[in-house]
Parts: structure tokens; C-alpha cells; sequence
């Protein structure tokens, strides 16, 4: 008997000090990794960042009702990399799925792509045969239609960024 409270003295001594020990090395741990982020930010190259758009014009259709009845034909620019939130003539989106972006009824025309958006701020890009990507040089805020023309080729896919 004697034999069994030694086992049982000595089994409940280990558990508390694996529990003592576990505690100690999780608050260490703990706080090294408050002290420093587990996962650092990768600097992005400079073609790969988030275009800035806060100096093109924004059409709204809001304070522009006549102009969302009408076919918006913007100038083009050729597009940097990034990895915005994006809805696609081919029905896929890109990133995280626009929640504030809806767009349809697209249509394809030699160079031109027509497509109908809908959110609070997007930007409508076309992709061409010559291999580019070019988007507006305006932005829109609402529901409009716009047609988007190739400067070389022909017009092979489409869709808008999503920058809400």
C-alpha cells in the first residue's frame, strides 16, 4: 500500500510540474512571439503593388444620373500586376471575391469589350490578344455600362477591379 501512495505521490509531482513547465514555456513563448510578428510582410516589388488610384477621376452615378444611361467609352492605360479583388467576363473572380462588385451582360466585338457593373467603386480592365492588360483611367462609383477597346488586337477577355 505504502508502494501505490509513493506511484501516486510521484505520478501527481510529474503532472504538476510538466503543467509548471508547459505554463512557463507557453508564456515565454507567448511572449516572444507578441514581441515580434510570426509572419513578416514580404516587400513587394514595384509592379507588384496596389496600383494608387486616388488621382484618376471617379464617375458616380449618383451625382451623374444621365451620364449612367449612356455607354461610358473611358481612355485606356496599360495595367500593373496586382492582386485586387476582380470579377471576370469568363464568370471567375480573382483574390478574395468581390462582396461589393456585380457585373454582366458582357459582349465582345472585334477590339472592343462591353460590360454593365454595379459598386461602389471599380475600375473596368480589358485583357487583348497583343498579351496586355489595360484598364480605365477613370473609375466608376454605381451602375453603368462600359465599352473598353484594344489599342492592338482583338479583345479577349474583360471584367473590373473591385476598390471598395
Amino acid at each position: 500500500m505504502a508502494f501505490g501512495k509513493m506511484l501516486s505521490a510521484i505520478g501527481v509531482a510529474s503532472a504538476l510540474a510538466l503543467t509548471t513547465v508547459g505554463t512557463v514555456g507557453s508564456a515565454a513563448f507567448a511572449a516572444d512571439t507578441a514581441a515580434q510578428p510570426a509572419v513578416q510582410a514580404a516587400a513587394q516589388p514595384a509592379t507588384q503593388a496596389t496600383p494608387d488610384t486616388s488621382a484618376l477621376p471617379v464617375i458616380s452615378a449618383a451625382e451623374n444620373p444621365a451620364l449612367a444611361k449612356e455607354i461610358q467609352t473611358p481612355a485606356l492605360t496599360m495595367a500593373q500586376p496586382a492582386n485586387l479583388p476582380s470579377v471576370h467576363s469568363d464568370g471567375t473572380a480573382q483574390g478574395i471575391a468581390p462582396l461589393n462588385l456585380v457585373c454582366g451582360n458582357f459582349s465582345f466585338n472585334g477590339p472592343s469589350f462591353t460590360e454593365t457593373c454595379n459598386g461602389p467603386l471599380w475600375q473596368p480592365f480589358i485583357d487583348c490578344s497583343d498579351g496586355n492588360r489595360y484598364v480605365s483611367t477613370v473609375l466608376f462609383s454605381g451602375l453603368f455600362r462600359v465599352r473598353l477597346t484594344c489599342p492592338v488586337g482583338v479583345a479577349v477577355a474583360g471584367g473590373a477591379f473591385d476598390l471598395s
